[in-house]
């Protein structure tokens, strides 16, 4: 794998057992060959939720993906999904 930015989905239920799909980008550094690599954490977006959520809920989802809140502490410890795509930028 290349160092560089990739993104991978996670899954996060709240107390009522509602799932929200959540996209994660992850940027991977290779390291020494006496270090393991690393994975950090970038950013995270609520990517689909169920449409009949009061819109308030949906809004605090989104503030608890922020960096350090419930979800990003959650996704972060999880850690990178197995499936994972490379960012690509078009320039």
């Amino acid at each position: 794998m290349k160092q560089g930015n990739y993104f991978g989905t996670h899954y996060w239920w709240d107390p009522e057992d509602r799932e929200y799909v959540i996209c994660a980008t992850w940027y991977y550094e290779k390291n020494y060959p006496e270090m393991p690599d690393n994975w950090i954490l970038m950013d995270l977006e609520v990517e689909d939720y169920s449409q009949s959520l009061p819109q308030g809920l949906v809004e605090e989802v989104k503030w608890m993906c922020g960096k350090d809140r419930e979800i990003w502490r959650y996704v972060e410890k999880e850690g990178p999904p197995m499936k994972l795509e490379e960012v690509v930028c078009d320039s």
